[in-house]
């Protein structure tokens, strides 16, 4: 929860609030909001998962939306750049997918082999992001493919 909480905070360290509507129609801004939130709301959901089962469901179901926010992640840059980071956004995405999906099916079968595969996906996951960089090319003037998914 409070990942999600530093993840905006650390994202828009430069924006006011009065900037919040310009950071929502950017559409790459917008889907790092709507990732923080997610994680934001899937740690709260795991605090209060002993008092329903049900709650057990929600971090999966973030980390499903954020895994398909990464496979739809509006990129900006040269074509070089683009196509780069559309690939490693994508894998990035089908990996959150994938742990979502091993978690998913830990709590309805039990099968404790689950419980070693998903975290093992998300960790693969985790060291995508701590050895991601924006491709060179990234921040330059946009052509004629900006923005686009691939």
């Amino acid at each position: 929860m409070v990942a999600g909480v530093l993840l905006l905070v650390l994202i828009y360290p430069r924006h006011p609030l009065s900037d919040w509507p310009a950071i929502w129609h950017d559409p790459q801004q917008r889907q790092h909001t709507i990732m923080a939130a997610a994680i934001a709301v899937a740690g709260a959901a795991e605090l209060l998962r002993g008092s329903n089962p049900a709650w057990a469901y929600v971090w999966p179901g973030a980390t499903l939306l954020i895994g398909a926010l990464f496979l739809t992640h509006t990129q900006h840059g040269t074509g070089a750049a683009l196509i780069k980071a559309v690939r490693q956004h994508r894998i990035l995405g089908i990996t959150l997918i994938l742990a979502s999906l091993l978690r998913v099916a830990e709590i309805i079968t039990g099968v404790s082999a689950l419980a070693i595969l998903w975290p093992l996906a998300l960790l693969a996951a985790a060291v995508q992001l701590i050895i991601y960089r924006e491709p060179e090319g990234a921040f330059e003037a946009e052509d004629s493919h900006a923005g686009h998914h691939g």
